[in-house]
C-alpha cells in the first residue's frame, strides 16, 4: 500500500486544492443593486402547493420596480393553480399560463420554461424553481452581478433554512464533481448553473435559440448555460445564498431522491441507453465508495497517508458548507459522505437501467 497510499492522498488533496481555488473564483453577489431594465419571473410548478405561495410572496416583496411573475402551471394535480390565482388577483404582476404537459420530446420543466418565456416580453429572463424563497434583494443584486462580470446569464444556488445529513453527506461531493466537470465562467467544460435560479438577457436567450434547443434535456440548468456559452454569451455562477434559500433539500430523504433525479438525467444526457447508462453510473458510484473507504480504513489503522487523504476529504466538504451555511464540523465526515454519495450513484444506475427513475410521475432517462 506504500506507493498507492501515497497516491491517493496526493490525489485527495489534490482535488480538495482545486475545490477551494474554484471556491475562490465564485463572487458573491454585490451588496448594491442596480436597475438594469424590465425582468420576466418564469416559476415552472408542477405539484407546487405546498411551496409556491411562500416563493410568490417573495418574488412580490422584490425591492424592484419593473417586474413580472409568470408561473407556468405544468399540469399540476394539487391546488398550485388555485394559488397563483389568489396572488394574480392581489397583485396585477403575477400571471398564470397552464399547460397540459409537455408534447412528445420535451422534458416538462423545459417546456413550461419555454411557455414562460414566450409569454414574457422583458429585457431580462428569470427562471426561478418552485421550491425556494427569494430576499427582496434578488432580482436587483443579480442584475447588478451581471454588470459587474459584464455577462449574459447569471446562476446561483439556495441554501437551506435547516440543517440535515443531505447537505453533510451528499451534496459535498456532488460539489467536487460539479467543479472539476464544469467552469463557474464557462471558460472551460460546461458552462456551471443551478436550476434554483437563472438569470439571461433577452438578447441572449434569443440568441442561443431559447428552451427549444434543448426540449429533451432533463439536466436543463448545465444544458442551458452551455448553451448560450457556445452561442456567443458570457456566464457566471455566483453565490446568492445571502439572498436565496430553498425548501426542496429540507430533509435527507428530499436530497437523496433529488440528487438520484439528477444523476440520473445527467447521465441519461450522454448514454447510449439505459444499459450504458447503469455502467457509467454503477462505475463511478463503486469508485465512490473504494475512494471513500480508504482513508477510514487505512486511518483507522493508525496510517499517515490515511489521514491526509481524510483531511483532503474534509477539506474540500469544509469549504462548501462554509458557503451554504452548514455546520462546518461536519465536514469531519468528508470520507463517509464520499462513500454514501456512492452508495446513491449505484441505487441511480439501478433505477436508470430497470426504470422507477421518475420525477412527479414523469420518467427522468429522457
Amino acid at each position: 500500500m506504500g506507493k498507492w497510499g501515497v497516491l491517493g492522498a496526493a490525489v485527495t488533496l489534490a482535488r480538495a486544492a482545486w475545490t477551494v481555488r474554484t471556491w475562490q473564483q465564485v463572487r458573491r453577489l454585490p451588496v448594491v443593486s442596480v436597475d438594469a431594465g424590465s425582468v420576466t419571473v418564469v416559476v415552472p410548478a408542477r405539484d407546487e402547493a405546498a411551496n409556491i405561495d411562500r416563493c410568490l410572496a417573495g418574488l412580490r416583496a422584490q425591492d424592484y420596480a419593473d417586474l413580472r411573475i409568470v408561473v407556468v402551471d405544468d399540469a399540476s394535480t394539487d391546488g398550485t393553480a388555485a394559488i397563483v390565482r389568489r396572488h394574480a388577483a392581489e397583485d396585477p404582476r403575477v400571471e398564470l399560463v397552464t399547460s397540459a404537459g409537455p408534447p412528445s420530446g420535451w422534458a416538462g420543466k423545459v417546456h413550461a420554461m419555454h411557455l414562460g418565456a414566450e409569454a414574457a416580453r422583458s429585457a431580462w429572463l428569470l427562471f426561478m424553481d418552485a421550491d425556494t424563497e427569494a430576499a427582496p434583494d434578488l432580482v436587483g443584486r443579480l442584475l447588478a452581478a451581471a454588470e459587474r462580470d459584464d455577462v449574459d446569464l447569471v446562476s446561483t444556488a439556495g441554501r437551506s433554512t435547516t440543517s440535515n445529513a443531505g447537505w453533510w453527506l451528499l451534496l459535498p461531493p456532488t460539489n467536487v464533481l460539479l467543479f472539476e466537470s464544469t467552469s463557474v465562467d464557462g471558460s472551460r467544460g460546461q458552462a456551471l448553473a443551478v436550476g434554483h435560479c437563472i438569470l439571461v438577457s433577452r438578447t441572449a436567450y434569443d440568441q442561443a435559440g431559447g428552451w427549444r434547443v434543448i426540449a429533451g434535456t432533463r439536466a436543463d440548468d448545465v444544458a442551458f448555460a452551455t448553451l448560450i456559452r457556445d452561442t456567443g454569451g458570457r456566464t457566471r455562477y455566483v453565490d446568492g445564498t445571502e439572498s436565496l434559500t430553498t425548501s426542496g433539500l429540507s430533509t435527507f430523504g428530499d436530497t437523496y431522491r433529488s440528487m438520484r433525479k439528477s444523476l440520473v438525467a445527467g447521465t441519461s444526457m450522454y448514454a447510449k441507453g439505459p444499459a450504458s447508462a447503469f455502467l457509467a453510473l454503477g462505475g463511478m458510484g463503486l469508485a465512490q465508495i473504494a475512494y471513500g473507504l480508504a482513508p477510514i480504513v487505512t486511518a483507522a489503522r493508525g496510517s499517515k497517508r490515511g489521514a491526509a487523504a481524510w483531511l483532503g476529504h474534509s477539506l474540500a466538504n469544509w469549504v462548501y458548507l462554509r458557503r451554504v451555511r452548514q455546520p462546518r464540523s461536519a465536514a469531519l465526515l468528508g470520507p463517509v459522505g464520499t462513500v454514501v454519495f456512492g452508495v446513491l450513484m449505484v441505487d441511480a444506475a439501478c433505477r436508470a437501467l430497470r426504470g422507477g427513475a421518475t420525477w412527479k410521475g414523469r420518467d427522468v432517462r429522457g
